[in-house]
């Protein structure tokens, strides 16, 4: 009879296995985190090449006009652009931004839901000035301290496409910030360059916010923290960066003295932002760079956002 001796792991050996397992768990983590966010913002695009097609079919069936901002009725509610769009975009799931938060546990497909997701959803469209009331916006960057940071003092203008529908018999009087009357939003044959304007932009509310915001915008704080990103309580109004392009702590808001804002960094957005271009592409762009790209406008006097200027130079 033969016997044969078995030979256990000693704990030194055991210790070097769940080292080894430790480092290889630490190497790949961040790995995995990229592609998760890689393919959240591969999701995006996505999600906002439907929402551009649907504003282009809406503009096929109209006249050559994109839909307005909100559009109100006799009765004095208010719906929004994401509302017009539905019989284009046949889902409201469209507008939630996998890159960002779900704002609302709520069935996509329910109406109640698609109410909440377009008032405070997370794809906006930027309206016009001319659609807005004068006395809350002056659609000016580089007037605060933080604005100037990143226009080096200068003063840049801006400008959206979208515009407001109200009918004939609707109270006279300005209504969310925008003007009394309709103001048809613009064709798309009125755009300058197609392929520069933004058309839709991850945002934290549908219209950018800027009718009811003052100057610098992109500086200041709306909507509730639980519509807002990676651990950042506040948001720059839109459009916001929403995709990291780093490890900072959060990115799309600034700071703002005495607000409850933290962690609170010093500049603009350094993260990334996905948006739909007149023409309908789509892009992923670094916020700075799409923010900060200026062009000459009003007669060379003055300079403006690139890609919110639509009537070019």
């Amino acid at each position: 009879m033969t016997y044969s001796k078995r030979r256990g792991f000693t704990l030194i050996e055991l210790l070097v296995v769940i080292a080894i397992i430790a480092i290889l768990a630490a190497i790949l983590f961040p790995v995995f985190a990229q592609a998760k966010r890689a393919a959240k913002g591969t999701a995006a695009i996505s999600g906002a090449k439907q929402l551009a097609l649907g504003q282009l079919m809406y503009a096929g069936d109209n006249d050559d006009f994109f839909s307005p901002v909100i559009q109100f009725t006799a009765g004095w509610e208010c719906y929004p652009w994401e509302f017009v769009q539905q019989p284009y975009m046949k889902s409201w799931s469209l507008l939630l931004d996998p890159t960002g938060p779900n704002p609302l546990d709520l069935n996509s497909s329910d109406e109640n839901a698609g109410d909440a997701l377009a008032l405070y959803g997370l794809w906006g469209m930027a309206p016009q000035k001319v659609a807005t009331n004068g006395n809350y916006s002056s659609y000016v960057f580089g007037t605060s301290g933080v604005g100037k940071l990143m226009t080096n003092g200068q003063k840049w203008v801006y400008d959206g496409i979208g515009g407001i529908a109200k009918p004939a018999n609707s109270y006279p009087w300005s209504s969310y910030g925008y003007n009394v009357g309709n103001t048809p939003s613009l064709t798309t044959t009125a755009v300058a360059s197609s392929a520069d304007q933004v058309m839709l932009a991850q945002s934290a509310n549908y219209d950018f916010m800027w009718q009811q915001d003052n100057a610098d915008s992109f500086d200041l704080y709306w909507g509730s923290a639980i519509f807002n990103t990676y651990g950042a309580k506040c948001v720059t109004t839109a459009p916001v960066a929403r995709f990291r392009d780093n490890d900072a702590t959060a990115v799309g808001y600034t700071t703002f003295t005495g607000s409850a804002c933290s962690p609170a960094p010093v500049s603009e957005p350094t993260g990334i932002t996905v948006w739909a271009g007149v023409d309908g592409h789509v892009k992923a762009t670094n916020w700075r760079q799409l923010m900060g790209t200026t062009i000459s406008a009003q007669g060379n006097t003055q300079l403006a956002i690139k890609a919110f200027w639509p009537s070019g130079q």
